[in-house]
C-alpha cells in the first residue's frame, strides 16, 4: 500500500471501522493479527471465543 499523504491509510481504516459502528457491526475479522492493527485497537481471540461471538452476532 502506499499514499502521497503520511497515515493515510490508518485513517481511511478508522473513519471505515467508524462508519461500521454506526451501522451495529460489533466485530471484524483481520486473520492476520499483526503490531499494525494492535495500534489501531485490534486484539487477539482465540478460534472458539471469536467463532461463539459470530453465533451472537450474526
Amino acid at each position: 500500500m502506499f499514499s502521497l499523504v503520511s497515515n493515510a491509510s490508518k485513517y481511511a481504516f478508522t473513519r471505515y471501522v467508524q462508519l461500521l459502528m454506526e451501522e451495529g457491526v460489533q466485530l471484524i475479522d483481520c486473520q492476520v493479527y499483526t503490531a499494525y492493527l494492535e495500534s489501531l485497537g485490534a486484539r487477539m481471540i482465540d478460534g472458539n471465543s471469536f467463532r461463539e461471538l459470530l453465533s451472537r452476532l450474526v
